[in-house]
């Protein structure tokens, strides 16, 4: 008989209280974060080291091959089909919990039966354990903070997690199949966001930490927008709110909401290349073009702001400084935006 499934534990909430497979009860561990991953049998963390997360991280962080390891003290790998899987409310599916020393689930992650975890979900909400948490919902208590340790750990884990297969039971009708299960997995975190995109409305259910990038591109396949560094360092993810360049790798979808959002595929009009579109191309003003879409929509909200003095080369060099060319095709990115200028 399936574990009956509870309501679904939210951020912020105090975690329930359960045995944990060696005896011992999940309240005992506090004063340390924990991590909970509720996974088949056949999970294996070692698989993050072949995933895109764990590539991203360790450019960041340098590698986390010390991080790992499924039998420190605040990780406990737990059987999604179990009867703790149930008091959280994920029995049936992968997921991922971090407790503070509170016991105050500081972030969570769940992965619905039949679908995948994108890792740009993955990114963008484990950049909230970076700050203080929000006041918990039951309990009245506050968490600490979580070390680099813990952070690069759940990181790993979140990206082993993606590499699993569903978390059923491998016969028949399984916990994931159930409409309690269907239930659990409907009440996720996710909120409706509206965006006004290129002139359409589009509505959608993202988590509220979905960057404005992941939801172009993940959501509504709107590619032209370039993931490059994924910092707001690069420029390659640059769109127009309301008609001001915008680095969508830092803007989180459901800020954007009430805004008129432009990507470089509502630049042109029909078949008519923008001036800007084509002076790019008359320059050759390109070689790889990965970075051309921020590039272009960088340029075009530069020439359409009037307070910018942007005349010489030496202006615009500095005005476009944030959108970086790694085949150096300055000098006719240059030539480009001073055509459209000059017309």
């Amino acid at each position: 008989m399936s574990q009956p499934i509870a309501r679904a534990v939210q951020t912020g909430d105090l975690a329930p209280d359960g045995v944990l497979p060696d005896g011992s009860r999940l309240s005992a561990l506090r004063g340390q974060p924990v991590i909970l991953a509720f996974a088949p049998d056949e999970w294996d963390p070692t698989l993050a080291y072949q995933s895109e997360i764990f590539a991203r991280l360790s450019r960041e962080f340098g590698s986390g091959a010390a991080f790992v390891d499924t039998a420190a003290e605040d990780w406990h790998a737990l059987d999604c089909r179990g009867a703790l899987a149930a008091q959280f409310g994920v029995a049936g599916q992968r997921a991922l919990f971090l407790l503070d020393e509170y016991g105050v689930v500081r972030w969570k992650t769940v992965v619905p039966p039949g679908q995948d975890l994108r890792p740009g979900q993955v990114l963008a909400a484990l950049e909230a354990l970076n700050s203080p948490p929000a006041a918990p919902s039951s309990g009245g208590v506050f968490g600490g903070g979580l070390s680099r340790r813990t952070f690069v750990t759940a990181t790993l884990a979140a990206a082993a997690l993606l590499l699993l297969p569903g978390c059923g039971d491998g016969g028949g009708s399984s916990d994931q199949d159930s409409p309690e299960a269907e239930a659990a997995a409907s009440g996720t975190d996710n909120i409706p966001v509206t965006l006004n995109i290129n002139g359409k409305t589009h509505r959608l259910q993202l988590d509220p930490r979905v960057a404005l990038l992941d939801a172009l591109r993940e959501n509504l396949h709107l590619t032209g927008t370039k993931k490059g560094c994924d910092h707001g360092q690069c420029g390659a993810c640059t769109v127009h709110l309301d008609g001001q360049s915008t680095l969508a790798c830092l803007t989180l979808a459901v800020m954007s909401q009430g805004k008129e959002i432009t990507t470089i595929e509502g630049l042109s009009t029909g078949e008519a290349l923008h001036p800007m579109q084509a002076a790019f191309l008359k320059h050759d003003a390109f070689q790889c073009g990965y970075c051309t879409p921020g590039q272009i929509m960088a340029a075009t909200a530069l020439v359409q702001d009037k307070n910018v003095r942007a005349g010489s080369a030496v202006d615009i060099r500095e005005a476009m400084s944030g959108n970086l060319c790694r085949c150096a095709a300055y000098p006719n990115i240059i030539a480009a935006i001073q055509e459209v200028q000059r017309a």
